[in-house]
């Protein structure tokens, strides 16, 4: 596959907070996904790239890559969230990033204005912008655009902000893994193209292009370029560890499958405990691994619990 910038990708966690922290191409961006008349946006998070290396290493690196909050001119907020794993119920995260804003918007309005019926005019909306690296509508579409709107007439459900009528919430989805060269989106496209380090179809605009030179690596600080080889090596170091885990599943999962396969001494109990066995063994094998990783300090106790499917409390009375 050719990639315009081999080794480095625009979804790496500090090469997005360098990109992110541009206000010009972040506003741009904005304007394209969710076809808004923005002029200009202050970036209130994800404009620090710096990360401490004192810090052991957290799963939140590797995982969910970067949370850019940006503020339009008119109040208007938006989330940028770049997910590069799947995860299935990374929606249903992004719907709770925009709660939490709306209502820490709504508590600082409270302490400015006294916590009356007064400050709900003053909420602006919140939307978000979702750019994944993994397919998570079942069509070909790889730019999805989603707002509130009447069952029936299709009318829009909005709020008015600052004399303006908006919509009430507005979420957008870029689906790198569906770009489609062929595609006739002059607008989405070199988007694609740029975050999926594609080659350009067509000239791209001018935030575009300023966005492909921060990938220029020699161009970098020294500072930079050494957080990013610290970075990458920590996800390499995670990966490593996940193939690991499951190398030791299917070994203890082969293993369980056979005994309980001869135990059985016939040829159906052994193909059904082969199976079932596997599926135990891969199960306690994945336990047994990530118990490890967060022993190492590899892991969190948040992120192994909620890979396994358990509480918290419940992955921590195992240590």
């Amino acid at each position: 596959m050719i990639l315009r910038h081999p080794g480095i990708s625009p979804t790496n966690d500090l090469v997005a907070k360098k990109i992110f922290s541009n206000p010009e191409i972040t506003c741009q961006f904005i304007r394209d996904m969710l076809d808004l008349p923005a002029k200009n946006v202050t970036i209130l998070e994800g404009s620090n790239i710096h990360v401490l290396p004192s810090l052991p290493y957290s799963a939140q690196d590797f995982y969910t890559s970067i949370d850019v909050l940006a503020e339009l001119d008119n109040g208007t907020q938006v989330i940028i969230e770049i997910q590069v794993h799947h995860q299935n119920f990374f929606i249903n995260r992004l719907w709770a990033y925009l709660c939490s804003q709306v209502n820490q918007n709504l508590e600082k309005i409270r302490q400015q204005e006294g916590n009356t019926h007064q400050s709900y005019k003053h909420i602006a909306p919140v939307y978000a912008i979702a750019i994944v690296d993994s397919n998570y509508f079942s069509d070909d579409l790889a730019f999805h655009s989603f707002s509130m709107r009447e069952d029936t007439t299709g009318e829009v459900l909005t709020i008015t902000n600052n004399g303006q009528e908006n919509h009430l919430v507005k979420m957008a989805f870029l689906e790198l893994k569906k770009y489609r060269e062929t595609s006739k989106d002059s607008v989405r496209k070199p988007w694609l193209e740029f975050f999926g380090n594609k080659p350009f179809t067509q000239e791209p605009e001018r935030a575009i292009s300023q966005a492909d030179q921060l990938l220029d690596y020699k161009s970098w600080s020294e500072e930079d370029r050494k957080m990013f080889s610290q970075l990458r090596m920590r996800e390499e170091q995670a990966l490593l560890a996940h193939d690991y885990a499951l190398e030791q599943a299917e070994e203890k999962g082969l293993e369980r499958g056979l005994e309980r396969g001869r135990a059985e001494g016939v040829e159906q109990g052994r193909a059904e405990g082969i199976e079932q066995g596997i599926e135990q063994g891969l199960e306690r094998g994945k336990l047994f691994a990530f118990l490890d990783m967060v022993r190492q300090g590899l892991l969190t106790s948040e992120v192994a619990s909620q890979q396994l499917g358990m509480t918290v409390s419940e992955f921590e009375a195992l240590l």
